[in-house]
């Protein structure tokens, strides 16, 4: 075994003086494994997602706390949580899922004014804000705070109530958590703050900010979803509407992925620099080494970690 470990590790006249692991042959077999496991992790996460999938813990009573804290940071009050904004939220969030889209406007035309004017909410000014496929509280918070429309949204002095919805479900035939967030002030309020505007997205970042339109209808919200797990609340209009989102499979498949790549990764360059040190040691000279395997081997790598979904703001 000793000898074994050392062919394969170690540079040494019957490897060439080139640990094993370091042929062409040895790279290619490697990333050929590597990717059979992304691919039948992924089959086992569609086929059985309560065995590997994606952990998510993601609960409104931590986002409002992170976005209060944000506005606090730069010297606004804080925003309280609204049923029926958290109603009209519960409704865009099924929306998406039952006619399967992600945007801000739905396929037959609804805009998130409907929905926030169809749970009773009479605004001034509003906005939405929308996440998928984050994991954690924090991480939705942070990617939107990242983005200077979001942010926009999370920091705007003229809003004064939000609503959450948070949604495990399949969009376009993945499993995914949805976040919605929603904005708004009521009339006699906001008013004398702010004139309602539209505000048109960018492509880059498409998030709605606000608006003002006449109520075309009402939106009903199912009362019975699956997809939705509803914390219990005292059913005051501060705290009822509460909506969050946990998944807990046996196996964490993002976690899986990233430690598996993070290993063969760091044994790769824990080899390579093995190899150096010994070469330089013992001088020993190399015609040419194997560049091209390391480069091919290096971007396969990087291939396979970029086709895990990250999180995406909209």
């Amino acid at each position: 075994m000793r000898d074994i470990l050392v062919h394969l590790f170690v540079p040494l006249h019957t490897n060439n003086h080139r640990a094993k692991v370091l042929h062409v042959d040895s790279l290619m077999f490697l990333a050929v494994l590597y990717m059979g496991f992304y691919l039948v992790t992924g089959w086992v996460r569609t086929e059985y997602p309560d065995v590997l999938g994606y952990a998510t813990d993601i609960r409104v009573e931590q986002l409002v706390a992170l976005v209060n804290a944000k506005r606090a940071e730069h010297s606004l009050g804080p925003l309280t949580l609204n049923s029926e904004l958290s109603q009209a939220a519960a409704g865009k969030a099924q929306d998406m899922l039952a006619k399967n889209y992600w945007a801000h406007t739905s396929p037959d035309g609804k805009v998130p004014w409907d929905f926030i004017l169809g749970a009773g909410y009479q605004y001034s000014v509003a906005g939405e804000n929308l996440a998928k496929n984050f994991s954690d509280s924090n991480g939705v918070i942070t990617a939107w705070m990242n983005s200077s429309s979001h942010r926009d949204n999370l920091l705007k002095p003229g809003y004064r109530d939000i609503g959450f919805a948070v949604v495990n479900g399949v969009l376009n035939g993945e499993e995914t958590t949805l976040v919605v967030q929603m904005f708004g002030a009521p009339k006699a309020v906001a008013a004398v703050v702010q004139k309602p505007i539209v505000k048109v997205a960018q492509a880059e970042e498409p998030t709605v900010v606000t608006t003002s339109v006449p109520a075309t209808g009402l939106v009903e919200i199912p009362k019975e979803a699956s997809a939705i797990a509803v914390a219990e609340t005292n059913n005051s209009p501060a705290t009822s509407g509460y909506y969050a989102a946990t998944r807990e499979p046996l196996i964490d498949r993002s976690a899986l992925t990233k430690n598996v790549t993070y290993i063969l990764g760091g044994l790769i360059i824990a080899v390579l620099l093995l190899d150096a040190w010994i070469v330089r040691r013992r001088r020993i000279v190399r015609i040419a080494g194997h560049n091209l395997a390391h480069a091919l081997f290096v971007l396969t790598i990087l291939y396979l970690v970029s086709q895990i979904v990250p999180g995406v703001v909209l």
